[in-house]
């Protein structure tokens, strides 16, 4: 019985201890809110507004790179299902889109097909290309898989392919204000069949 009294009394003293304080000043709060954001733009600005990238960054930007070719297979596999809704299929869409360079989109849509990402390596590392630009290549299997009601029948094996990506510094807003970090996209396939 005791322990049904220890529960309930517990949780209105943590109620009661952390609610806010008819005290607090709220210009003291602002100020507060607004001395924290500076640190988190501050912590931004330091951390992706470089001018040269190290070596722990460039390998996190290709760890990026590897992830947004496996986004690329999850969201063309969404937009190629037809029996999903038409909004959904059409953020996927556009979120496949926002991975590339230029919003360039390099394969049309395949419907009733499901591409199937097997592996994924590096093939040549990021190197400077220009004043604000890394690029490096990825090398993948993957395969084209043909979906029914029945079985599923591959269409197109895995092949070893490639596809460019890039690190580059654009302008982002964040906030109220505008920084330049640096970003990381997928670049143009080449898709070997076999």
């Amino acid at each position: 019985m005791k322990r049904y009294l220890i529960i309930p009394g517990a949780l209105l003293a943590f109620i009661l201890f952390s609610a806010k304080s008819c005290d607090e000043d709220p210009a003291a709060t602002r100020h507060q809110a607004e001395e924290t954001m500076l640190e988190v733009m501050d912590s931004v600005k330091a951390e992706f507004g470089v001018e040269y990238l190290d070596e722990e960054s460039l390998f996190v930007f290709t760890q990026k790179a590897k992830q947004k070719l496996r986004d690329y297979s999850d969201y063309m596999n969404v937009f190629n299902d037809t029996s999903l809704a038409y909004a959904f299929r059409t953020q996927a869409r556009d979120m496949t889109t926002e991975i590339f360079y230029l919003n360039s989109w390099p394969i049309e849509p395949t419907p009733g097909k499901v591409i199937r990402i097997d592996s994924v390596w590096l093939t040549e590392p990021l190197h400077r290309t220009g004043d604000e630009q890394y690029k490096g290549e990825l090398g993948f299997m993957d395969s084209l898989i043909q979906k029914s009601d029945q079985d599923t029948i591959p269409t197109r094996n895995s092949g070893m392919n490639k596809v460019e990506f890039l690190v580059i510094k654009q302008h982002k807003i964040i906030g109220t204000d505008t920084l330049k970090i640096w970003q990381v996209f997928l670049g143009g396939f080449r898709l070997k069949v076999t």
